[in-house]
């Protein structure tokens, strides 16, 4: 059953989406050195998280070289053709140029408005931006309960040795977290 926060207006969200960063040994080739070095100044895998409105992931896709912008990890990772008809997508401003890949599929992008620092939001624009941020909050706290497994907690660095294994652990944690008590209780 939907939360009763998203009821009202945001009734057809589908897919919470944000993107998770997870640090890997830096590779010995410059190439790999380079698609993984990300804007934390360190290398990682990237993946798309996707949960549902009540916090069960829906979505993890495969992982990328850190050094993909949000907008091209949501474009390649293949969510678009996982999402039903007719849905919403809620994201952060990081995700504001995924608008036309999702105008294609018909959906609708649910994101806090834009912020300029020569034109200040109007009121009714702040108290969106509070309210879709109470909303998206849940992918943080389901990234939140990834980060609890010792793999991969915030600074822990994946070793060589590991990478192998990456997406299968990941797999298998997101299935874990889909069986424990869901982050909105009823």
């Amino acid at each position: 059953m939907l939360p009763i926060a998203f009821r009202n207006s945001y009734n057809h969200v589908q897919s919470i989406a944000d993107a998770l960063e997870i640090q890997i040994e830096k590779p010995s080739d410059p190439v790999n050195q380079a698609l993984t070095w990300s804007e934390y100044k360190c290398n990682t895998l990237k993946y798309l998280i996707s949960c549902t409105p009540d916090g069960f992931i829906n979505f993890i896709s495969t992982g990328y070289g850190g050094r993909i912008s949000d907008v091209l990890l949501f474009a390649k990772c293949g969510i678009l053709d996982k999402l039903p008809d007719d849905c919403a997508v809620m994201a952060d401003r990081g995700f504001k140029n995924i608008q036309s890949l999702l105008t294609t599929k018909k959906y609708e992008l649910i994101k806090p408005p834009s912020v300029s620092s020569t034109v200040k939001l109007t009121n009714s624009e702040v108290l969106e931006t509070k309210r879709i941020a109470s909303l998206r909050i849940h992918v943080e706290r389901v990234i939140g309960r990834l980060r609890e497994f010792d793999f991969l907690k915030p600074h822990a660095v994946i070793k060589h040795s590991m990478m192998s294994y990456t997406e299968d652990i990941i797999v298998i944690v997101s299935a874990l977290l889909n069986l424990q008590t869901p982050i909105i209780r009823k």
